[in-house]
C-alpha cells in the first residue's frame, strides 16, 4: 500500500492531544457560529445581482462560473443575471466527483489568469468543496492544504475573491454553509479521502432555487437527503450540541423525515417537497458544521472510496451504528423519538432505544436505503471481500478527521468491530 503525505489530524501527536484534552474541553471552542448569507426562492438570483451591483464598482465585476460536466448547463441562468448588470464572467466546468487533489492546480491557475473578484460554485458537495480549495490556492498559493489548522487562526481570504456564491444542485451536503471540505489523495493506494476544516470556507452567499434540484434523478435525492439526515443525527447525537446548532440539527431531522419520501417518489412534481429537502440539507450543515459529524462520516468515508459507493448512501448505512456505538455515553437519542412517533414514557432505556434504532432503520429503507453493507445493490459487494478490507476500512475510519471528535473514545479496533457488526445490521454490544 502506498501512502501520501499526512494530514494533520492523521499525526499521532494530534491524537494524543485530543485524548488529554477531552471532548467537553474542546466543545468550548466549538462556541462561534459560521453561516452565510442565503436567499432562496425564484427572486434569489435577482436579489444577488443586484447586491453585486450595488456593492462592486464596474471594473471589479468578473466572475468565475465553476461546475462539473453536469452542472455547467446552469450557468446559463446565472449569465443573464450577470449581463444584466454588465459583470465578465467565465464557466470553468472543471470540478471532479470526489475532489482530487489535482483539480485544485488546474483551477486555481484559471484564478490566476483570470483573476475573479467573485466565484459561482454551481453544484453538489464537490463542486462546492472545489470552490474552498481553489480559493485558498487562487489567494495562498503557498499553503499546504493539508495542514490548515481549524480554530486557530484565519488563512486571510477575500483578498483577491470578495464574494464566493454557492448555488447547490443537490440536497444533501450542506457544503455551503460549512467550515469543511472533502477531498481525495490519489497519491495513496488505495485513494484516502481527507478533510479541511477552516473558519473562512463557508460561502459568503448561498441561493436555494428549486429550478437548481428537480432535475436530481431519484437515486440521488435519496443518497444525498440521507446524507443530511446522517449529518444531523449524528451531530445531535454526538453531545457537541449547543442552542443554535442543536435547533438546526433537530429541525432538519424532521424535515427530512418528513419531506425526503415525497421528494424522493414525486420529484419535480412536488416542488414543496424539493423545498423543504434544501433548506433541511442547509440546516444539517448549519447544525454539524458549527458542532461536528458523527463517526458515520469517519465510517463512511472510508468504506465509501474503498468500494466506490456514493458518500451519502455511505453515511446514511453507518447512521445506525454511529448512534448505537454512542448510545453507551449518552442519552441526547431520547430527544428525537418524537419525531419517529416513539412514547418515550413507560419503557427501560433499552427496550426504548431498539425501538428508537429500529425506526432509523426504517426510515432508511422508507427510501430504499440500505442499513447494512450487504443489502446493497449497486454496488454489490461479496462478503470475502469485504471481510479482508477490514484492517484498511478500520485503518482510514481510524485515521479521519472525524474520529477525533467522537464522545466515546474511538480507537482501530473498535472501528473494525463497528464494520464487522455493518455487514448485517448486527447491534453494537462492546
Amino acid at each position: 500500500m502506498r501512502k501520501g503525505q499526512p494530514a494533520w489530524y492523521e499525526m499521532q501527536v494530534v491524537k494524543d492531544m485530543m485524548g488529554l484534552m477531552g471532548g467537553k474541553a474542546l466543545r468550548g471552542v466549538m462556541s462561534n457560529i459560521f453561516s452565510s448569507r442565503i436567499y432562496s426562492g425564484k427572486v434569489a438570483l435577482l436579489q444577488v445581482a443586484n447586491y453585486l451591483e450595488a456593492t462592486l464598482e464596474p471594473e471589479n465585476r468578473r466572475a468565475l462560473i465553476v461546475a462539473d460536466d453536469f452542472t455547467q448547463k446552469y450557468a446559463k441562468k446565472v449569465i443573464q443575471y450577470l449581463e444584466h448588470i454588465n459583470m465578465e464572467y467565465k464557466v470553468w466546468a472543471g470540478a471532479k466527483p470526489e475532489v482530487p487533489l489535482e483539480t485544485i492546480e488546474t483551477g486555481a491557475e484559471v484564478c490566476r489568469e483570470f483573476k475573479p473578484s467573485v466565484i459561482f460554485g454551481i453544484g453538489g458537495g464537490s463542486v462546492m468543496d472545489t470552490v474552498k480549495m481553489l480559493m485558498i490556492k487562487y489567494e495562498k498559493p503557498d499553503e499546504n492544504l493539508l495542514m490548515i489548522l481549524p480554530f486557530f487562526g484565519t488563512l486571510g481570504l477575500r483578498q483577491k475573491v470578495k464574494y464566493w456564491i454557492a448555488i447547490p444542485t443537490t440536497s444533501g451536503t450542506g457544503s455551503e454553509v460549512t467550515q469543511a471540505a472533502v477531498l481525495t489523495d490519489m497519491s495513496r493506494d488505495p485513494p484516502k479521502k481527507l478533510e479541511v476544516l477552516n473558519e473562512e470556507l463557508p460561502a459568503d452567499i448561498t441561493i436555494l432555487d428549486t429550478d437548481f434540484v428537480k432535475e436530481m434523478p431519484p437515486f440521488l435525492t435519496m443518497a444525498t437527503g440521507l446524507d443530511a439526515f446522517a449529518h444531523a443525527m449524528g451531530s445531535y447525537v454526538s453531545n457537541w450540541g449547543s442552542p443554535f446548532p442543536d435547533a438546526m440539527n433537530k429541525t432538519a431531522i424532521e424535515e427530512v423525515v418528513k419531506y425526503l419520501p415525497r421528494a424522493y417518489k414525486y420529484g419535480k412534481n412536488d416542488f414543496e417537497a424539493l423545498s423543504h429537502m434544501q433548506m433541511a440539507s442547509l440546516m444539517a450543515g448549519l447544525g454539524f458544521g458549527n458542532t461536528t459529524a458523527g463517526i458515520d462520516h469517519s465510517l463512511g468515508h472510508s468504506f465509501g472510496k474503498l468500494f466506490d459507493v456514493h458518500h451519502g448512501l455511505s453515511v446514511g448505512l453507518f447512521t445506525p451504528y454511529s448512534i448505537d456505538f454512542q448510545y453507551k455515553v449518552t442519552d441526547r437519542w431520547k430527544d428525537l423519538c418524537p419525531i419517529f412517533n416513539i412514547k418515550v414514557e413507560g419503557k427501560d432505556r433499552d427496550e426504548l432505544f431498539s425501538e428508537f434504532i429500529g425506526k432509523v432503520k426504517d426510515f432508511i429503507h422508507s427510501v430504499e436505503g440500505p442499513t447494512c453493507v450487504k443489502e446493497l445493490k449497486n454496488p454489490r459487494i461479496e462478503k470475502e471481500e469485504y471481510f479482508n478490507s477490514l484492517d484498511l476500512l478500520a485503518e482510514y475510519a481510524n485515521t479521519d478527521a472525524v474520529s477525533l471528535t467522537s464522545y466515546r473514545p474511538v480507537d482501530q479496533d473498535i472501528f473494525k468491530k463497528i464494520f464487522e457488526c455493518a455487514w448485517d445490521g448486527k447491534r453494537i454490544n462492546f
